[in-house]
């Protein structure tokens, strides 16, 4: 690190000393170990705003605090009232799957800061969104795959999948996705690396497919800005998505391992997009359908088929009075007085609806419990 480099990270730590009463620290016990966080809010908050909560995650062998410094993602979120966390990963990774790096249930991790937070702090479930930085990125697919009923988008900034990862990769709905990513890119390669990252047009193809994009994908060069930071940009996005899950990817032509729009100049950085800028103008578009975090699941309900063509058969062991089913953007589309005041199997024809996610709500004993299901 070079002397400019020293003092404008000095400044940096000292100016986020100045504001410590927006930026706090924590800790939760998770899987028997003690997993910690920073926590950025914004001014004069208060728990009843009910603010959106992003996930910001490190790269490899980086931590929270560098990540806080180097994303610079605070500004944005004081100015447009978001908050943002900042997780450490176990032994400075987080485990996407590689054999290398962290082993820890950073999904469950996840999870559990999620009801800590939403309890604590009153942020909007609906509102819950995933970004990170290589390493990070990843993990922000893995998050994609793994926990698509809490995050309603997420974006990557120089990450990627990896090989192998797609066929275990079964999210149950379908989520907005953003990346952003340098041609040049010497960690995260572009095109791939064998047993470390697939490439990216793969991964946004998946994606798209994923969320079923049958529109054309729009091409566009950006306007060049900054015309000595030795990078250009084009933006792909797919479109004709279902849910309006749009897949959008911004190919830094040129762009290395760097966040484009950092204060820092570590290799190649781009100036003419702001990564916070770019990331929170995609995820302010999207939430979770309310019915989604209003779940209640017994364990004493089954449906099957899952995915289903025809017929829904819920299997229960208490009295049922009314079914509801939700589409994935929480309108309801059907409500049922079933009357069924003992254990029983009951069948639910769904031929009529298109395909996507939906949900289903089962009101017994007093109480609704929801349950999503896929028809094809």
């Amino acid at each position: 690190m070079n002397r400019h480099i020293l003092f404008l990270f000095l400044f940096l730590t000292s100016t986020l000393v100045v504001n410590g009463q927006q930026t706090l620290t924590g800790t939760l016990e998770h899987d028997n170990l003690t997993r910690n966080y920073r926590l950025r809010l914004p001014k004069d908050f208060q728990k009843s705003e009910t603010l959106p909560l992003v996930f910001n995650f490190h790269g490899f062998t980086s931590n929270a605090t560098q990540q806080e410094l180097y994303s610079g993602m605070n500004s944005v979120a004081d100015r447009e009232r978001f908050a943002v966390c900042y997780p450490n990963g176990v032994g400075a990774a987080w485990n996407v799957g590689w054999s290398f790096g962290s082993q820890a249930d950073d999904v469950g991790f996840v999870e559990a800061m999620i009801e800590k937070f939403v309890d604590e702090y009153g942020f909007d479930r609906n509102k819950i969104y995933a970004c990170g930085m290589s390493n990070g990125g990843f993990f922000s697919y893995h998050l994609a795959c793994k926990l698509t009923n809490k995050i309603a988008a997420i974006a990557s900034v120089t990450g990627s999948m990896v090989p192998g990862s797609l066929e275990n990769c079964q999210p149950s709905s379908t989520i907005p996705v953003l990346e952003i990513h340098g041609t040049a890119d010497d960690v995260v390669a572009y095109n791939g690396t064998v047993n470390v990252s697939l490439p990216v047009d793969s991964v946004m193809a998946f994606w798209a497919s994923h969320n079923r994009c049958t529109g054309t994908v729009v091409t566009e060069n950006l306007p060049n800005i900054n015309t000595t930071d030795q990078s250009t940009v084009e933006k792909y996005t797919f479109t004709d998505c279902e849910n309006e899950h749009t897949v959008l990817l911004y190919k830094v032509i040129g762009g290395a391992h760097t966040w484009p729009g950092a204060v820092l100049n570590i290799g190649v950085t781009n100036r003419d997009i702001i990564s916070n800028e770019e990331i929170w103008n995609f995820f302010k578009k999207y939430s979770l359908p309310a019915i989604n975090n209003t779940d209640d699941i017994s364990t004493d309900i089954r449906l099957f088929p899952n995915p289903v063509f025809d017929q829904l058969t819920i299997e229960t062991t208490e009295p049922v009075s009314k079914i509801e089913i939700f589409s994935n953007d929480g309108k309801k589309i059907m409500e049922s007085n079933t009357n069924v005041s003992e254990s029983a199997s009951l069948h639910i024809p769904v031929d009529h609806l298109i395909h996507g996610m939906y949900t289903v709500g089962i009101f017994q004993n007093g109480r609704y419990s929801y349950h999503r299901f896929i028809k094809m």
